[in-house]
């Protein structure tokens, strides 16, 4: 019995069962997912708080203890929705890798296009995925730009501190004193931070501080040199601060900005033939967030609707369509992915040099 490799359930099934692109933000910071029966998704958002019972004497028997206060939330997530087109010059042209002779048949061909076609589509949604945890991490907010829609989804974030002495003030500069007040700021939620992220010419600065020297318990450091573990995907682990439990890492995840005018091509506009998106760090420079690994957070998915193949609870939706004049077959994974924070004070953005930094204060 043949098998109809585009059949939604089949190509799901393929979706879920493919290797996941490797990501730091959101792995770190956003491993639960929760799925929405609707396109819209109900969140709350509270403040941090440390209330303790209050003591009682036993005539009076118990004290009204007020509930912490809370937001509640309902958004529709932006559809992402990216598609390839498959044509008959498609099934004809050999694949990259494929042999000179004695290759692929078009049926044979088909398939191994879809597959790659799925892999891509499903890692330009991870990719969008760690944007949007980057800008809710670094900014509080997440700007959604798109064909159709400007929006800015905005937490309430109120965490971002300008340090008092920027840290390429070697000498001046206390960073080891900036990062103790964000632990403590952080410890003021009833969470303990353990992990600084900035990009690496920022931690680069930051390692370079006098005052730092002879603190940093670097994992590799021999005779005063420093050798940072660089990991995969643009991670470099630079060490452990034993002072205060804070392991440093240097992220140089970037992104291509399809949604904005690139500022070196002004007169080709997003979408128009031969523009040139501008790439960008996902980590704006200058900005250290310190973070514990177990602050509450939380993946939100919104359902996908569709007329032709139905109503679908999950991350990931893909979808074949075909066009007869001309003849084209067309396949897309559609995704409503909103990464949450269930408490917006678990987590502190250090601003570090000033004006040099690519993005000022909120």
């Amino acid at each position: 019995m043949a098998v109809d490799i585009y059949k939604p359930q089949f190509m799901i099934r393929m979706v879920e069962q493919m290797p996941p692109l490797h990501t730091f933000l959101k792995t770190t910071f956003f491993n639960q997912v929760v799925r929405f029966p609707t396109e819209s998704v109900t969140f709350d958002v509270k403040k941090g708080g440390m209330s303790m019972a209050p003591f009682v004497h036993s005539r009076i028997g118990s004290v009204v203890l007020e509930r912490q206060g809370y937001k509640t939330e309902t958004y529709k997530p932006p559809l992402v929705a990216p598609k390839r087109v498959l044509t008959t010059d498609d099934l004809d042209a050999r694949l990259p890798g494929e042999a000179l002779f004695n290759g692929l048949r078009p049926g044979q061909r088909q398939i191994e296009l879809l597959q790659n076609d799925l892999i891509e589509l499903d890692n330009a949604i991870t990719r969008r995925e760690e944007w949007m945890c980057a800008k809710l991490l670094c900014e509080g907010r997440i700007h959604v730009v798109g064909e159709g829609i400007d929006e800015m989804i905005d937490f309430g974030f109120e965490n971002l501190i300008d340090v008092d002495v920027p840290w390429d003030d070697f000498v001046n500069s206390d960073p080891m004193q900036d990062l103790n007040m964000a632990i403590d700021k952080i410890a003021e939620t009833g969470h303990s931070a353990n992990i600084a992220i900035a990009d690496n010419e920022t931690m680069r600065i930051f390692i370079r501080n006098r005052k730092l020297k002879e603190l940093l318990d670097i994992k590799n450091f021999s005779m005063g040199i420093i050798a940072p573990e660089i990991q995969r995907n643009g991670v470099t682990y630079y060490g452990f601060l034993p002072e205060c439990g804070l392991y440093l890492y240097g992220y140089n995840g970037k992104y291509a900005d399809n949604d904005n005018p690139n500022p070196d091509y002004p007169d080709v506009q997003p979408g128009d033939k031969g523009f040139v998106p501008k790439v960008h760090s996902l980590i704006t420079k200058g900005r250290v967030i310190v973070a514990s690994t177990s602050m509450p957070t939380a993946m939100l998915y919104g359902v996908i609707k569709d007329l032709q193949i139905g109503n679908f609870m999950r991350a990931r939706v893909p979808k074949q369509w075909d066009q007869q004049e001309p003849s084209e077959r067309y396949v897309k994974i559609s995704s409503r992915p909103l990464p949450c924070p269930k408490d917006i004070d678990t987590w502190v953005v250090l601003d570090v040099l000033g004006d040099e930094s690519d993005g000022g204060s909120l």
